[in-house]
């Protein structure tokens, strides 16, 4: 029988060894997996229904996560504030921030703030789901940084983690798994392909700096129109308040309870309906 090449490493059946013209098949890649792998589109089905399985028995299913904005902030260390700049000095006596050259590689040197209570989020997730990251804004580099702090010996993700050189869209075919079984954590929905929003779980962004809101320039005049007639001044960051994120009841605790309570509820279903979307969208 005629190997069908399920799996292709730079351009080589790992089966049959013979060369594959993958421009010419259709060939999903997973490079995030392995440096130059491909999987044909039917074994990826295969694989997930393998995963849908396996979940189902040990009450584990998937979690995919978002990264900058979900589980950390960043700004360019040339914006901060007058009131942020003192942030620059605590660098190396606290352990939930970094100066990075990796954030914003075109424009020097930036600050990045792990969320509150994300280390206990990561690790009672952990015992329910099986955890992804996925996010496009990251370059793999930056995101190798962050990971570095968030699971520094790989206990939560592995090499589950998709950036922008997998992908130009957010969508759940890179991930190898069932979509019934499948909770997207995100503070952005429109980076997400339409089909797989009714596996999104919305989180509010943290936003531990100040942030320009507005990009565009009608916005910004009605910005300044604001602050010199009518005597409005922008918020204060978390920074410039010295605060932060209440940590026992902001984004990530209260996205851990409402996890805790679909992961309940789906295996409390009966197995031939069990469906997290179902969940979302009763």
């Amino acid at each position: 029988m005629a190997c069908v090449h399920d799996i292709v490493r730079h351009g080589f059946c790992s089966q049959c060894r013979s060369a594959v013209d993958t421009g010419r098949n259709v060939f999903i890649r997973f490079s995030y997996l392995g440096n130059g792998l491909q999987l044909r589109p039917e074994f990826v089905g295969t694989i997930k229904r393998n995963v849908w399985m396996k979940s189902l028995k040990q009450k584990r299913l998937t979690l995919v996560l978002g990264l900058r904005g979900t589980l950390y902030d960043a700004r360019r260390v040339s914006l901060l504030s007058d009131g942020e700049k003192y942030l620059t000095r605590e660098v190396n006596s606290r352990s939930d921030l970094r100066r990075s050259n990796q954030v914003f590689p075109d424009y020097g040197e930036a600050l990045f703030k792990l969320r509150p209570f994300v280390h206990e989020f990561l690790r009672e997730a952990n015992k329910l789901f099986q955890m992804h990251v996925y996010d496009l804004v990251c370059n793999p580099e930056h995101a190798q940084e962050v990971i570095s702090l968030l699971d520094p010996h790989g206990t939560y993700f592995n090499k589950r983690i998709i950036t922008d050189r997998d992908s130009e869209i957010k969508n759940l075919d890179l991930v190898l798994a069932d979509e019934r079984g499948i909770v997207i954590l995100d503070d952005k929905n429109l980076c997400w392909w339409p089909d797989d929003l009714t596996n999104l779980l919305q989180i509010a962004p943290y936003h531990f700096f100040k942030h320009d809101n507005n990009s565009n320039w009608i916005m910004k005049l009605v910005d300044v129109f604001k602050k010199t007639l009518c005597n409005e001044s922008d918020p204060k960051s978390y920074v410039e308040q010295r605060g932060d994120e209440d940590a026992g009841d902001g984004g990530l605790a209260n996205a851990l309870e409402l996890l805790k309570e679909m992961h309940r509820k789906f295996f409390d279903e009966d197995e031939d309906s069990r469906d997290v979307r179902a969940l979302f969208f009763p």
